[in-house]
């Protein structure tokens, strides 16, 4: 059974895209070289049992999650389900298994609204206190006071002014600057929720392709292991840290 080269190329797309960070290879100690395939650079591990297969690397990004890039192919002639899911990340210290959460494509683009939206709403807070503050101004006036004895001292007022048209401008100017956030937020989650893959059901022949995200510490860089599950076959991997 042959791996589709068009599969292929299009993870291969994908994982290009992160230019910062850096990527995981395949185990060269358990990963047969005829299971490994090296697309501009990056290394990418191929399963193949029964009639399913499976075509996988990770990426770990500077400031963000362990992301899996990935592709399930079904050449059984029956209908299998693929489910990102259920995919299972674990890292192995002495003897003790540590497991790592894999986010749905609906939960981790809620995580990132709600982390959006916390900074926007922190960004108006800060606004908010902003522009009042801008419709305050203060003048201060010195002046040197001589008394009947010639002697003189200087002293100064100050007066201050509110001009209600300048917190109106600051505010305008505000709410365009979150606004414009809002839309540059919105069509980004749109880009990254189109590339996650979501559970399909395969029919023969059928493949998928996109990548999951794996809940991990920004700092995380650690040997993993993955076990991808697909109809009844479960492919299971070893990444390296390509560090």
């Amino acid at each position: 059974m042959k791996f589709k080269p068009l599969l292929i190329l299009s993870i291969a797309m994908l994982a290009t895209a992160c230019s910062h960070g850096f990527y995981y290879r395949p185990d060269p100690f358990t990963t047969g070289q005829n299971n490994i395939i090296i697309n501009n650079g990056v290394a990418y591990a191929i399963s193949q049992k029964g009639e399913t297969s499976v075509i996988l690397t990770a990426i770990k990004p500077v400031d963000g999650e362990l992301e899996l890039r990935i592709g399930y192919v079904n050449n059984n002639a029956n209908r299998v389900d693929a489910i990102p899911e259920q995919i299972q990340v674990y890292t192995l210290n002495g003897k003790k298994l540590k497991s790592y959460a894999v986010y749905s494509a609906d939960q981790y683009i809620n995580k990132l609204q709600r982390k959006q939206n916390f900074a926007m709403a922190v960004q108006a807070f800060s606004d908010g206190y902003n522009n009042t503050a801008a419709g305050y101004s203060t003048s201060r006036t010195n002046a040197a006071v001589v008394s009947s004895n010639g002697s003189y001292a200087v002293g100064s007022s100050s007066t201050t002014t509110y001009d209600a048209s300048k917190v109106s401008e600051a505010d305008y100017r505000s709410r365009q600057e979150l606004e414009h956030v809002a839309t540059n937020f919105a069509q980004q989650n749109q880009n990254i929720s189109q590339q996650l893959i979501r559970s399909n059901t395969l029919l023969k022949g059928q493949s998928i392709e996109g990548y999951v995200i794996v809940n991990t510490s920004k700092s995380f860089k650690e040997k993993i292991y993955v076990d991808v599950p697909i109809g009844n076959d479960k492919h299971e991997f070893m990444l390296i840290p390509n560090l």
